[in-house]
């Protein structure tokens, strides 16, 4: 339901990877379970103000509508099985042509935060994003979500392209805006 037909890189999942701390963790497709723990996950980014608005996703069954067809990802840690972060690579509304343009949504749960986890997710979407063929990524991301602009800018590649004023709104009623980078992809890996 969440994942598109497989492709194939992606029969090398599950995979093992290590995080810059040394911690093992293993990448997987996304269950129906860990979607809807990721969705908790966000609604608490949410509550606290941590990359997503209030208003965003009102309800899961409205965040399984946004993300239908998308590809869908968990990193979690190799020893316990706990879920980690997640990362999902949604076809971008920004992009009116056909389906090469990437949308990433990366969530990363708020008790494994400091360990590196939202910059290795990032790059496993950029990388999965190459290797499903897509050409670009636009990333959106609100003015005050400090962490993922000092991802994108350490990263490098990607360049500020919009800044819209009303990106959505905070627990407390602020209104933030929501700044737009895009990054070219090159699909010369295998």
């Amino acid at each position: 339901m969440l994942l598109k037909e497989s492709r194939p890189f992606i029969t090398s999942l599950p995979m093992v990877d290590t995080l810059a701390t040394g911690k093992h963790v293993i990448i997987d497709y996304m269950t129906e379970r860990q979607f809807s723990e990721t969705y908790l996950m966000i609604q608490e980014a949410a509550e606290n103000g941590d990359g997503f608005g209030v208003d965003e996703f009102l309800n899961e069954n409205l965040f399984r509508e946004e993300l239908i067809g998308s590809d869908c990802f968990v990193i979690t840690c190799k020893e316990t099985g706990e879920l980690l972060a997640s990362f999902m690579l949604a076809v971008s509304k920004f992009y009116r042509g056909a389906s090469s343009v990437v949308d990433p949504f990366i969530i990363v749960k708020s008790t494994a935060r400091g360990q590196g986890l939202g910059l290795f997710a990032m790059l496993k979407a950029i990388d999965f994003s190459k290797r499903l063929g897509y050409e670009a990524m636009y990333v959106d991301t609100f003015t005050n979500n400090v962490a993922l602009l000092h991802i994108l800018k350490k990263i490098g590649g990607f360049q500020q392209v919009g800044l819209l004023p009303v990106g959505g709104k905070m627990k407390n009623g602020e209104i933030v805006g929501s700044v737009i980078f895009y990054m070219e992809l090159s699909n010369d890996c295998t």
